[in-house]
C-alpha cells in the first residue's frame, strides 16, 4: 500500500435521509459524507447500514431526503442502469440469474460492450485465469455453483470498464486462496485504471490487508472513515462490533470454516 495518501472526494452524500417503506425505520437521517477516491473498505456489525450505504452511493437507492453526488452527477439523473453502469459496476450479495448464452460468450460480449475507453486485449484471458473460470467457459450461469458463480460476477464487473466497482460481499463463498488471488487482481486494477473501488466483507483480515481508507459503522448510527491503517485497532474493532477483538476473531474462522464445508459441498452437488 501507498503511504502517500491525498483525499480526493469520489462521492458525495449531503443532508441524506433514508428508510425502507416497508418498515418506516430510518437507515440515515441528515447524514452527510465523502467517501475518497481509491480503496475502501465498509466494516461494522450486520443492521447498521453498510448495504445501504452502497446502494444510495451507486444511485441504485434514491435518498428520501438530501442529495448524492456520484462524481459530481445527482443520482437521480442517472435512473437509466446503462446510464448509471458508466459510473458504477454493482455486485449484490448473493446475485443469482439465468442466461442462455454460455459463459466465455458472456465475458466476450460484456468486455466488447463496456466502457472501457481504451480496451486491454488480454484483460478477458486475465481474468478467466484469475477467477479459475476455464473450466465453466462452456457452460450457462444456472449451471454453476455459487462459488463459480461469484468468480463470473466479479469479473463482469471489470470487463464493464464503469468508473467505480461497488461490491457487497463479493467473496463470501470462495476458498481461502481464491479470495485473496481475486482482492490482489482487483485492487491492483483499481490502481492502474484509476478507478475507485468500495467493498464490504466479512473477513476483517481482508478489509485491513485491501483497503487505503476504512469506513466503519457504529451500531448507534455513528460513521467513521479514515485511512485503514489508523482506523483499523483492535479497540476500534472491539467498539464497532460490542465484541471482544479476540472472540470476533474466533466467530471468523468458525464462519470461515462454515463457508468452506458448504462450498465443498455445492462443489460436490455440482460434480454429480
Amino acid at each position: 500500500m501507498s503511504e502517500s495518501f491525498e483525499f480526493r472526494p469520489e462521492i458525495r452524500l449531503e443532508k441524506v435521509s433514508f428508510y425502507y417503506p416497508e418498515t418506516e425505520q430510518l437507515v440515515f437521517n441528515d447524514l452527510s459524507i465523502e467517501l475518497p477516491k481509491g480503496v475502501t473498505t465498509l466494516v461494522g456489525q450486520n443492521g447498521t447500514g453498510k448495504s445501504t450505504l452502497l446502494l444510495l452511493a451507486a444511485g441504485v437507492l434514491l435518498p428520501a431526503e438530501g442529495t448524492v453526488y456520484l462524481q459530481e452527477i445527482d443520482t437521480r439523473n442517472l435512473l437509466e442502469e446503462q446510464e448509471r453502469q458508466l459510473y458504477v459496476s454493482f455486485v449484490y450479495q448473493n446475485m443469482e440469474f439465468e442466461t442462455e448464452e454460455t459463459i466465455g460468450d458472456l465475458l466476450e460480449y460484456v468486455h466488447e460492450n463496456g466502457f472501457h475507453e481504451a480496451k486491454d486485449p488480454g484483460l478477458v484471458s486475465n481474468l478467466v485465469d484469475v477467477c479459475e473460470l476455464n473450466k465453466v467457459l462452456g457452460k450457462k450461469t444456472q449451471e454453476v455453483s455459487k462459488g463459480e458463480l461469484q468468480r463470473i460476477i466479479v469479473a463482469f464487473s471489470m470487463l464493464y470498464g464503469s468508473r467505480i466497482i461497488m461490491m457487497d460481499e463479493p467473496i463470501f463463498a470462495l476458498e481461502e486462496y481464491q479470495k485473496h488471488r481475486i482482492m490482489d487482481f482487483l485492487v491492483d486494477y483499481s490502481r492502474t485504471q484509476d478507478i475507485s473501488l468500495y467493498y464490504s466483507v466479512h473477513e476483517l483480515d481482508i478489509s485491513e490487508k485491501y483497503s487505503d481508507y476504512l469506513l466503519m459503522f457504529h451500531k448507534n448510527g455513528r460513521l467513521e472513515l479514515g485511512q485503514t491503517k489508523q482506523i483499523f485497532t483492535k479497540e476500534n474493532i472491539a467498539e464497532a462490533y460490542e465484541v471482544p477483538y479476540i472472540m470476533l476473531k474466533r466467530k471468523e474462522v468458525i464462519y470461515r470454516e462454515t463457508l468452506q464445508d458448504l462450498s465443498s459441498k455445492g462443489s460436490t452437488d455440482q460434480s454429480k
